[in-house]
């Protein structure tokens, strides 16, 4: 490497550090030590993300991260009231939604954990922009926009889509019913949100192509929202019933039946359902309050560092061992190989090139995973 790609590895490594220590190395104030209960069902070795608040009418909503070795830390900016984040595909790509502290405006934000650059995707948009997902890719982002009506003398949501590259939004819906909670289908071809009329919601799938907009699961009376695509399928929360509307969720199977996940209750809320590959990640009210778990299938734990007497909520997760996936393919982009397109770009200055990969290298070593060379001789 030349002396300035050696610059540029040592500068990205220093604000990664400064992302999460205060003056002269000393951690942030804030900085917590996040670790899964000691039970039968453990968090694997990853990236978390979730957002915590005393209620969302109070507009203190922290956005938090967790690197494997524990260290997790709010997002800091010019922003309040973070919150739903969501990974790219790696884990130094995050986008969530705050409020713009100067123009009092919600916008989406990107935020590369390895340089701690943080931008603001929707800047002066004129629109309310939340609830932003990736596409499986990392290149683009679905998300739902407000615009104010004066014939309603409200808000209506639409869906919306931005390429990352260009900053260049498509809108995907159009009409007075509000849309919201967007995530892409595996595939990328599709996406599944609610849809709320005459005061509850429902599932449904749209197929930007073709327009096509579809219900994939409505209950008469109860609420459905949430929905998040796993490697088994959809995911959901949902009232029991019209009579009991405590949260619970929910999982469509591939014949399209709906199946109730083990381990919740009709006393309590359990939602925000994000699958793994190993289980399941999701809130609960069991205590009061709603606390982050993880279910591996048969058992549950609370994570209860990282619980406290606020609302946690809206948890993701990057696992560790997805690492030396990524980093084959992006070595094998850099030698010109046929590889699935992904977002390559590691420090996110719109260029995939060899001090991705040093970068990638690095931060494996950093936190004592696999490096993505292990394999190759």
């Amino acid at each position: 490497m030349d002396k300035k790609g050696i610059g540029l590895f040592l500068s990205g490594v220093v604000l990664c550090a400064s992302l999460f220590l205060g003056k002269d190395g000393i951690p942030n104030k804030e900085t917590l030590y996040c670790k899964a209960a000691a039970a039968s069902a453990v968090l694997p070795q990853g990236y978390l993300a979730w957002h915590s608040y005393t209620s969302y009418e109070a507009m203190d909503s922290l956005q938090y991260v967790q690197l494997p070795d524990g260290t997790m830390t709010p997002l800091q900016g010019d922003f309040i009231h973070a919150m739903n984040a969501d990974f790219g595909s790696h884990p130094f790509d995050l986008v969530f939604m705050a409020i713009d502290a100067a123009a009092d405006e919600w916008d989406l934000y990107r935020c590369n954990l390895l340089t701690g650059k943080t931008i603001n995707l929707t800047q002066h948009s004129g629109y309310r922009n939340e609830d932003p997902k990736f596409s499986p890719d990392g290149m683009k982002i679905v998300f739902k926009r407000g615009r104010w009506s004066h014939e309603n003398n409200s808000f209506v949501y639409d869906l919306a889509e931005m390429d990352l590259y260009t900053q260049t939004v498509t809108m995907l819906t159009d009409s007075d019913a509000e849309e919201s909670m967007p995530y892409y289908a595996a595939d990328g071809n599709s996406v599944y949100y609610a849809l709320q009329q005459d005061g509850l919601s429902s599932i449904w799938q749209f197929k930007p192509a073709s327009g096509e907009q579809r219900v994939i699961y409505a209950e008469d009376g109860v609420t459905a929202y949430y929905p998040v695509v796993g490697n088994d399928g959809l995911y959901f929360t949902k009232w029991y019933s019209d009579q009991l509307h405590n949260d619970c969720i929910m999982r469509l199977t591939a014949d399209g039946a709906a199946v109730m996940l083990p381990h919740q209750s009709e006393a309590y809320n359990c939602s925000d359902p994000f699958p793994m590959t190993e289980g399941l990640l999701y809130s609960s009210s069991e205590h009061g309050n709603y606390d982050l778990c993880y279910s591996d299938g048969s058992s549950t734990a609370a994570l209860p560092a990282c619980n406290t007497d606020r609302q946690e909520l809206g948890a993701v997760f990057y696992p560790s061992a997805a690492l030396p996936e990524f980093g084959s393919g992006l070595c094998d982009y850099l030698l010109g190989m046929e590889t699935p397109q992904q977002n390559y770009d590691v420090d996110g200055n719109g260029v995939v090139n060899g001090i991705d990969l040093t970068l990638w290298q690095r931060m494996m070593l950093l936190y004592e995973t696999e490096t993505v060379f292990g394999n190759i001789p």
